[in-house]
């Protein structure tokens, strides 16, 4: 990323803020590096894949930085996390840089499946988390989520310059369906169409994002859950 880039931190929210996130803010506010621009609030009126749309839509009208970071307001932005993304952009060769969130899931026994919300795609069961990745690892992925995303002004630009008539100027980023039968949400498509378009995705594994399911779940749970797994296939 350039020394003088700014970033506007766009997400989200139903009104509330964790409080944590709000600290972390700060910090990044007053941060010596002087990358943060502006905050970008809208209002979860139940309809989220439209207010993700309504978030790059403000923040293309209404700033000039030029980096977007899209999180959501159930997480931690920590500066080392912050960071990590500053370091890993490049508006060329790295213009989309996820950051590393868990989501919660339940197996049938009732025990807790944190899932990476970075997927790389198999042959022959399509997109798939990467329970597998590296540590602390600059890594090309073929999805990601939407809890994290560092993406640069052009390809925003480059998406709405693309979009059908259907979608317009106005809505041409983020939108879920159903597609040869899968139903997709709209982190997912988002990064179809992204990779459609010759823009390759990055996720670095080091920057990690808290996610707030009653307990703040992370890479612990995670590393936990795999340290598990090899134990019992070596059993």
């Amino acid at each position: 990323m350039k020394s003088k880039d700014k970033i506007a931190i766009g997400m989200v929210n139903n009104g509330n803020m964790n409080g944590l996130l709000a600290q972390d803010l700060i910090h990044i506010a007053l941060d010596p590096s002087r990358r943060f621009h502006n905050l970008i609030q809208v209002a979860n009126i139940g309809l989220t894949t439209r207010s993700r749309n309504i978030v790059v839509k403000t923040f293309l009208e209404t700033t000039k930085a030029e980096w977007l970071l899209m999180i959501d307001s159930d997480e931690r932005l920590t500066l080392d996390t912050w960071h990590l993304l500053v370091e890993a952009a490049h508006d060329k060769d790295r213009p989309i840089v996820s950051g590393l969130v868990f989501a919660a899931f339940f197996d049938n026994d009732d025990q807790l499946r944190p899932v990476p919300t970075i997927y790389r795609m198999n042959p022959e069961t399509g997109l798939q988390p990467i329970d597998d990745y590296p540590l602390n690892t600059l890594m090309e992925v073929d999805a990601i989520g939407t809890g994290c995303i560092l993406i640069h002004r052009d390809v925003l630009l480059d998406m709405q310059n693309q979009a059908t008539e259907n979608q317009g100027k106005d809505w041409a980023w983020f939108v879920e369906g159903a597609i040869a039968g899968t139903y997709f949400g709209e982190d997912l498509l988002f990064s179809k169409r992204l990779k459609s378009m010759g823009y390759t995705i990055h996720a670095h594994t080091g920057a990690i994002l808290q996610h707030n399911k009653t307990f703040w779940l992370d890479e612990r749970h995670h590393s936990l859950m795999r340290h598990m797994a090899t134990q019992q296939d070596q059993a």
